[in-house]
C-alpha cells in the first residue's frame, strides 16, 4: 500500500471517529438534558402572556389588585415546576444511567483511538481533516507531515491576504479623503 493511501486511510479513520464521537455527544446531551430546561422558556412566556391578558383591561389599566395576586401565584407555580422538574431530571438520569455510562465509555475509547493515530491533536477537527484529504488527493502533500506544513502555509496565506485587505481598505479611505479635500 502506498504512503498516499495510508494517509488517506488514516484521515478517513479519524473523520469516522470524530463523527461517531459527535453522535455520541448528541445522544448524551439528550439523556442528560434537564427536563425543566427544555420547557422553561415556553412555559414562562405563556405564563407572562396569561398574566398580561388577565391583569390588564382593554383600555390598558390594571384590574384592581389582581396583578400582584397573579404574580405571586405565578412565582409559586414556577418554583413548584422547577422543583418537580429537578426531580424528573434526576429520575431521567437514574433511568438512563446504564446508557449514559455505556456511551461515555464508548466516547473515551474512541478518543483513545484518535490519539493513537499519527495525526496531531491540534489537527483533529473535521474541517482540517477535509483539507488534509484535499492536499493528498490533489498531490499537494504525500504525508501527514506535509499536510500539516501545507495547512500552516495556507493559514499564513490567509493571514497575509487579510492584512492586504486591511491595507487596501485604509488606502481606499485615504484616497476618498484626498478626493474630498480636492473637491473643497
Amino acid at each position: 500500500m502506498s504512503e498516499k493511501q495510508q494517509v488517506l486511510d488514516e484521515l478517513k479513520q479519524a473523520k469516522q471517529l470524530l463523527g461517531d464521537i459527535k453522535r455520541i455527544e448528541t445522544k448524551l446531551s439528550k439523556y442528560t438534558a434537564s427536563v425543566f430546561g427544555t420547557t422553561k422558556n415556553s412555559l414562562l412566556i405563556l405564563l407572562i402572556l396569561g398574566i398580561l391578558y388577565i391583569g390588564i383591561t382593554s383600555d390598558g389599566s390594571v384590574r384592581g389588585n389582581l396583578l400582584p395576586f397573579l404574580l405571586f401565584n405565578l412565582a409559586v407555580l414556577v418554583v413548584i415546576l422547577y422543583i418537580y422538574s429537578a426531580k424528573l431530571t434526576k429520575i431521567k438520569l437514574d433511568e438512563n444511567k446504564d446508557q449514559i455510562n455505556e456511551l461515555t465509555q464508548k466516547k473515551k475509547e474512541m478518543q483513545q483511538s484518535l490519539t493513537s493515530l499519527n495525526i496531531g491533536s491540534s489537527y483533529l477537527e473535521m474541517e482540517i481533516l477535509n483539507k488534509f484529504e484535499y492536499y493528498v488527493r490533489n498531490n499537494l502533500a504525500g504525508s501527514l507531515k506535509e499536510c500539516a506544513q501545507e495547512y500552516v502555509r495556507e493559514l499564513e496565506r490567509e493571514e497575509q491576504m487579510n492584512e492586504l485587505k486591511k491595507i487596501q481598505a485604509n488606502q481606499d479611505k485615504l484616497l476618498d479623503e484626498l478626493n474630498r479635500i480636492k473637491e473643497n
